[in-house]
């Protein structure tokens, strides 16, 4: 290389955390409905820099704070010298041009829940009255189970000293429709949940999620033949209940981590009002640990648990658990692998299960480059059980498969199942078996 384009090069790199700027002015514009002091909070960042490297970095915390404040499609950042009469000679002004959203927005789209696909449009109207507030009508719905219809209001906190925690609150009034086919019957909501959402940061980063639900059930039946023990659900129920759910998620990745830990759990408490008391909990925990070669081993279980409480006459069929699927217990059907009566499974008030997995890149993945990054062979081993914690009760099943990301929510697993343990009344999948969806055991 010659001496002349070196030394040019040399002298094209600068070090802009020694050269001292100060932002005396920062204009925000584009805002048509919104008001001023919902997008205050974007500058305090830039007022604290003292070099020109901070001020690019705090630009872009600016830019990125309006994106989540959930009323631009769009922002741009400008830097230019300030024009001020008393300007210093290292002052500097910041503009974020934005665009805000339309006052209508509508989409259609597809989403994956668990272990089935569903098609959902939304309505909504952003930024309703100038401080992020949105109101929406969301419909979905599914190939397999559920259908739901929700209108929704909710408002973000993200401009107060709290962004940190990421307070929001919303109110919904809802139908949901869940299709229980292995239990012949069909159970409807129809009800209105008030929900309140944080993150704490200390001593550890938690997602916290108060709701009350005030909801009508009614379970009707799917067939004419069904057993008594189901039938007795029969007619409409009102519940009123608590949820409280909080989840601790270190992982790299949520849908193929590497490393990490992720804790779930999900309580409530039914029997504030209404005809329907119990209490039920639901904890779900993966580890990920790196080997060599790209081979990372994972172990996860999930324990779910119903209680009666005092005022409990008939524990509700919807609220119990079903055991096996592809996405807990691999090697049976969905409620294959559970209490039965006259060959119909009814649920159990606890469950649980593990697996144990080998994860590893496609044979010769350097070949496909990028495309391989979205798939992972898989080796598992699954066990549980239900309504006791022993072994009394254990299914078991191992196998080898193949699996493919969705996006970075959920997965694709297209598994060979070979069960080990298994009892009469269960129904097993001895080959393949396939399953989609964003929380696997």
């Amino acid at each position: 290389m010659p001496k002349t384009t070196r030394t040019v090069r040399e002298q094209a790199k600068v070090d802009l955390s020694k050269i001292p700027a100060q932002v005396e002015r920062v204009n925000v514009s584009g805002l048509l409905r919104t008001h001023n002091d919902y997008v205050m909070k974007a500058a305090e960042g830039l007022f604290k820099a003292r070099n020109f490297e901070d001020v690019m970095i705090e630009s872009m915390n600016a830019k990125s704070y309006l994106h989540e404040l959930g009323i631009f499609k769009d922002v741009q950042v400008r830097i230019d010298i300030s024009k001020d009469a008393n300007a210093s000679p290292n002052g500097y002004e910041v503009t974020l041009k934005g665009h805000e959203l339309s006052r209508l927005v509508g989409s259609v789209g597809t989403e994956v829940g668990q272990n089935e696909g569903s098609l959902r449009t939304e309505l909504s109207i952003p930024n309703l009255f100038g401080r992020g507030e949105s109101i929406s009508l969301q419909g979905s719905y599914a190939t397999t189970r559920t259908n739901e219809l929700q209108l929704k209001f909710w408002k973000s906190f993200f401009h107060t000293r709290f962004v940190e925690n990421r307070p929001e609150i919303s109110f919904s009034l809802f139908r949901h429709v869940d299709r229980m086919d292995v239990s012949l019957f069909q159970n409807s909501n129809l009800g209105f949940i008030a929900d309140f959402s944080w993150n704490s940061l200390l001593p550890l980063e938690l997602t916290h999620s108060v709701q009350y639900e005030a909801s009508i059930r009614e379970l009707s039946l799917l067939a004419k033949q069904v057993p008594f023990p189901i039938r007795e659900h029969c007619g409409p129920k009102l519940a009123s209940l608590v949820r409280y759910s909080v989840i601790y998620d270190q992982r790299d990745n949520p849908v193929f981590p590497t490393q990490g830990i992720m804790l779930k759990s999900v309580n409530e408490y039914c029997g504030l009002g209404g005809n329907l008391a119990y209490m039920s909990t639901t904890t779900h925990g993966e580890i990920s640990v790196p080997l060599f070669a790209g081979l990372v081993a994972q172990v996860c279980g999930r324990l779910g648990l119903v209680k009666e409480t005092k005022n409990t006459t008939l524990l509700p069929i919807s609220s119990l658990f079903y055991c096996g699927g592809p996405l807990t217990l691999r090697g049976f059907r969905f409620g294959g692998a559970g209490p039965v009566v006259e060959t119909t499974s009814i649920g159990a008030q606890t469950n649980w299960s593990m697996g144990l997995h080998l994860w590893g890149p496609l044979p010769f993945n350097h070949v496909f480059k990028g495309l391989a990054n979205n798939f992972r062979t898989h080796l598992f081993y699954n066990f549980g059980g239900f309504n006791t914690f022993t072994t009394e009760n254990m299914r078991s099943a191992y196998g080898v498969g193949l699996a493919f990301k969705l996006a970075e929510r959920a997965r694709i697993e297209l598994n060979y199942c070979i069960p080990i343990r298994k009892y009469a009344t269960d129904k097993p999948v001895n080959g393949f078996q396939f399953g989609i969806g964003y929380e696997f055991v």
